[in-house]
């Protein structure tokens, strides 16, 4: 049978495509002389060779004449090359449209990880070049504190109290399914094999043949969840992460800075023997370490560094607009938790105990290793015995089977799985005592580099996560309590007198009536008895925060003193809460300030807080600790980028302040998102930024959405993400820095206030009271689209049922809490007529800044600058700016919030956001747009003159480089989204064709979004 000759011409098209001519002939690509490039190459090459097996050699072509009509106008200016891109797209049926948007999104996703391994490339090359001690590593953060004469104790001093606490959240700003994440691990690994100098022809041939399979299932799989992850979905997401990177990296960021304090005076130091613990074997000449070269540093002597980092979760107990979280979740994420951290100690303890094979004879035991042996034996009878046959002279090994039965009885007790529970760990303490016991063992008997290596990894891992893994906090709406206390204490049989619920005489208590949509009183009080439940087995560190969304006064924190307390009451029985007895939580109370009022006002709520007798009461019982979270989102959607910013660093110098006044230790929460206008931006530079003394060696952080897979998906990037931040606490905890910073800031604090007043009434004048903005808003971008997009467990806006008003707009409330100003009742649960006052106090801040982003402007990051620099020059006249240059460069603070807009400036493409704005279609639309554009070239023009550099991003070549070379990528999925959002908006709710518009348009903010590199 002979083929016909239009299937050997399309065999030959396949043969010659352009997929096959890209591919690099070399093997592997650690040799090449840029393997960014190589990389993105061959990755292009296997995209295209799988597109022209599963779509055919005509999608190719299409694929590569817009790519290189994209790169035509990009990198030459040439119009024509546009001008047919666009005539091409506008031809496109939805189907070829699909298939092109896949393309590309895909081709960024390839890119992205090739970008990733080239960071880890680059932070390796750092590391040989710069001895460990370049920019923002523990080596030089202990460097900079020795060259100012602190010692090398002072600084271990600092290390010891310090204190990091990232948290996870489920703010729905991951577009990616998890089985995309997972599938691009797999992508991922492949590619780091191909940097191998070892490889082989063979081996390359094997692994990209590998990488073809993976991106063939990466074609064909669903870029775009059909539903919505349920909260525990979010969890296990999560815990994936924990599993690749988090319990591995966090022993190596305390070597580092166990590392780093070697470059100061040689410590002098001895173990303390434990009761029949002697020396034995040379044990104590090896322990003293003279003999090698690196005697007397990490390794080789007792840890000098504690256990700094302490892992916070939101996922399943952030209630906030979110009936999903219920009292039953609740209590199922900390068994989640403890099932991965409990399984990561017995893989420790499994490999420990075919490492440490150490020869003992019997007389030669330790006394204190016998006699713990010994009391194995009584708990662990079979086990015992089987280690006894196995391993007769090597105690070590019998010792850490022992502790591996033990942490498997452990996580049966704790997981409720069933299984023999006695004999295990009543606590995480008791571990680290045997930990501790066999380290002095170790040294005695001559393995100091064991005891001090290993072993104190596995300390440090157990210090860090417990058996809870992360702390799982809670946090509800303001209001809800308000509401949940109306409706107890009403017509209710629960009053709180004296400070204790007690039962009163009338009806009962008003416990079903929804307060909110999906949110009852019994609800309510039935997170306050999961707490304590989850406290009980787990013990007080799994769950003991809970966190009041837009807190307005002191008497919305006494009301969760108040709920705590009726929950512990049996005057509800627990037939009410779903079967959870009453029970009483110990929980640290966490204020969430995010309007400009609550802000502005936080000191003084602070200060009449700490005036409270019961609270303070309440506060010396838990060690006169307290956690305020800053709330960086709603603030900048209310008041702009730069009046935002001002706001909270304001906030965080008064709240430092009262604390110290009143004698209290107070860690401030600081609730950044990953876009520039949710508080984005390099972490450690923004640590740095704080104001003076409000960190003093604690800094909490939410860690939300598509940060926790860039910041944690790569073990290499997550250590140096989290030793930046780790550095820069250290450094913004100094006296020397606080005072370098006092100086710039009395400089600069007129100006600042001057420069945020501008900004945000340029801001305001056009985001609340140009009367067109709002419908501008809603035509110009995928605000509507985005919203029917399965992101996260979350509703698409509080009240969903519909019933209450002052609800979200448009279906639009992705991620975060919305709410107005404090002092009206335009927020979530407020009255209608407040609620109309302003349509944007009802939308939630992820939606706001997801959808600029995608219309490629990013204005909630930048407007309002151009027009406060022009203004303040126009007040103080020519020259003026230059004052504000020495501050950019002289102040932290400013230093960053600028480089932030400029950041956004740079990746803001205005052509392509003139297609969005054409959306419009109208002369007010027109005029809106021409506000904006004008703003956005008065903002680089003031930028260039304060920062002195005449290009954007010339001070970031590798950021530069990288958003210059996605441009001519994303331009075609932008100019696709712009064209279907116009088709599917034209057509009638019950058209057949609106899903399949729908889903299209779902695509391209995919592939924009990783085009960008960042979501809302």
């Amino acid at each position: 049978m002979t083929a016909s000759g239009s299937d050997r011409k399309a065999r030959r098209r396949v043969v010659r495509n352009a997929a096959r001519r890209e591919e690099p002939r070399t093997v592997g690509t650690e040799r090449a002389r840029d393997p960014l490039s190589r990389e993105v190459k061959l990755l292009g090459a296997l995209l295209g060779q799988v597109i022209a097996e599963q779509g055919g050699p005509a999608l190719l072509d299409l694929v590569e004449r817009c790519r290189l009509r994209s790169i035509a106008f990009r990198e030459i200016g040439d119009e024509a090359a546009e001008n047919a891109l666009a005539a091409e797209l506008d031809s496109l049926d939805v189907a070829e449209a699909e298939a092109l948007t896949k393309a590309f999104s895909l081709y960024f996703q390839l890119v992205n990880l090739a970008e990733e391994r080239d960071t880890v490339r680059r932070l390796r090359l750092d590391q040989r070049a710069a001895g460990g001690g370049d920019e923002g590593t523990p080596a030089e953060a202990v460097g900079w504190l020795l060259e100012r004469g602190w010692s090398s104790g002072r600084a271990a001093e600092l290390l010891g109290r310090m204190r990091i606490t990232p948290v996870l959240t489920a703010h729905p700003t991951e577009a990616r399914r998890r089985t995309m994440l997972t599938a691009l691990r797999r992508c991922y690994r492949l590619l780091e094999q191909l940097d191998d100098p070892r490889l082989g022809a063979v081996d390359d041939a094997e692994i990209k043949r590998q990488l073809r399979e993976e991106i063939s299932l990466l074609w064909r799989s669903s870029a775009v969840r059909r539903l919505a992850p349920s909260p525990i979905d979010e969890v296990r997401t999560a815990l994936t992460f924990f599993d690749e990177t988090l319990f591995r990296v966090v022993p190596r960021v305390y070597r580092a800075f166990d590392r780093a304090l070697d470059r100061g005076e040689a410590p002098t130091f001895s173990v303390e023997p434990a009761d029949g613990v002697g020396t034995t074997n040379g044990g104590a000449e090896a322990a003293a370490g003279v003999l090698a070269s690196d005697a007397g540093r990490t390794g080789t002597r007792p840890a000098r560094v504690a256990a700094f980092l302490r892992w916070g979760s939101w996922i399943g107990g952030d209630r906030d607009g979110n009936p999903a979280i219920s009292a039953e979740v609740t209590r199922q994420v900390p068994r989640l938790h403890a099932d991965h951290v409990l399984h990561g100690y017995e893989a420790v303890a499994t490999r420990l105990l075919s490492t440490i094979a150490t020869y003992v004879p019997r007389e030669e035991v330790q006394p204190a290793m016998e006699a713990r042996l010994a009391r194995d034996g009584e708990d662990l009878p079979e086990t015992m015995r089987d280690m006894a046959h196995r391993y007769p002279d090597e105690p070590y090994r019998q010792r850490l089977g022992a502790i591996g039965e033990r942490l498997r009885r452990t996580r049966a007790y704790l997981t409720e799985e069933g299984g023999p529970i006695a004999g295990r760990y009543e606590t995480p303490g008791q571990l680290l005592s045997e930990l501790d016991e066999m380290g002095r063992c170790l040294v005695a008997d001559g393995l100091p580099r064991v005891a001090f290596g290993e072993v104190q990894d596995f300390r440090w891992q157990v210090e860090t996560f417990g058996f809870h893994l992360a702390s799982l906090e809670l946090r509800q709406h303001s209001e809800v309590h308000e509401a949940a206390l109306a409706a107890l204490r009403g017509a209710s049989g629960v009053r709180v007198a004296g400070g204790g619920a007690v039962a009163g005489g009338g009806a009962a208590p008003d416990l079903l009536t929804e307060l909110v949509p999906g949110v009852t009183a019994a609800e309510v009080v039935a997170t306050f008895r999961a707490a304590a439940a989850v406290q009980r087995r787990f013990g007080e560190d799994a769950c003991h925060r809970y966190v009041i969304s837009f807190t307005r006064s002191a008497a919305d924190v006494l009301r969760v003193l108040d709920l705590a307390e009726i929950a512990a009451d049996p005057a509800i029985p627990a037939a009410a809460t779903d079967g959870l007895p009453p029970g009483a939580a110990e929980l640290d109370i966490v204020p969430l300030f995010e309007s400009s009022d609550a802000l502005t006002g936080s000191g003084e709520l602070l200060e009449a807080l700490l005036a409270e007798p019961r609270y303070r009461r309440h506060l010396a019982a838990r060690g006169d600790r307290q956690e305020v979270m800053l709330g960086y989102s709603d603030s900048n959607k209310e008041s702009g980028f730069l009046a935002a910013v001002w706001m909270l660093y304001r906030a965080q110098a008064r709240l430092a302040e009262v604390a110290r006044r009143h004698g209290i230790e107070v860690t401030l929460f600081h609730g950044r998102g990953g876009a520039i206008g949710r508080g984005g931006g390099p972490t450690n530079r923004a640590i740095l930024a704080q104001a003076p003394r409000s960190i003093d060696g604690r800094f909490k952080m939410t860690e939300q959405g598509e940060t926790i897979a860039a910041n944690y998906a790569n073990l290499d990037i997550a250590e140096n993400h989290l030793a930046l931040v780790g550095s820069a606490v250290v450094v913004a905890s100094a006296q020397e820095h606080d005072e370098c910073v006092d100086e710039v800031d009395g400089r600069g604090e007129a100006a600042m206030d001057e420069l945020a007043g501008l900004a945000r009434s340029s801001y305001r004048a056009l985001v609340y009271e140009e009367p067109g903005f709002e419908r501008f808003f809603r035509e110009v971008t995928p605000l509507a689209e985005l919203s029917t997009m399965a992101l996260g467990s979350r509703p698409a806006r509080r009240g969903a049922a519909g019933e209450l008003v002052g609800t979200p707009i448009g279906g639009a409330a992705i991620g975060e809490s919305g709410g107005g100003p404090e002092g009206t009742k335009g927020g979530v649960y407020g009255d209608a007529e407040a609620s109309r006052t302003s349509w944007l106090d009802s939308l939630r801040a992820i939606p706001w800044v997801f959808s600029w982003s995608q219309a490629r402007i990013g204005l909630p990051a930048w407007y309002g600058l151009g027009s406060a620099l022009e203004g303040y020059e126009k007040v103080h006249g020519e020259g003026s700016l230059d004052r504000i240059a020495e501050l950019y460069h002289d102040w932290p603070f400013l230093t960053s919030a600028f480089d932030n807009a400029e950041l956004i400036l740079g990746r803001s493409e205005p052509r392509i956001a003139s297609l969005y704005a054409g959306l419009a279609g109208d002369e007010d639309g027109a005029r809106i747009w021409a506000r904006i554009t004008e703003e956005y070239e008065r903002s680089i023009r003031g930028l260039a003159r304060v920062t002195g550099r005449t290009e954007l991003l010339a001070s970031e070549p590798l950021v530069s480089r990288s958003i210059r070379l996605r441009r001519p990528y994303i331009d075609p999925l932008s100019h696709i989204q712009v064209r279907f959002l116009a088709r599917l908006r034209s057509l009638s709710v019950d058209d057949p064709d609106v899903e399949r518009f729908r889903r299209l348009v779902q695509l391209t903010v995919n592939g924009v979004a990783a085009g960008l590199q960042n979501t809302g």
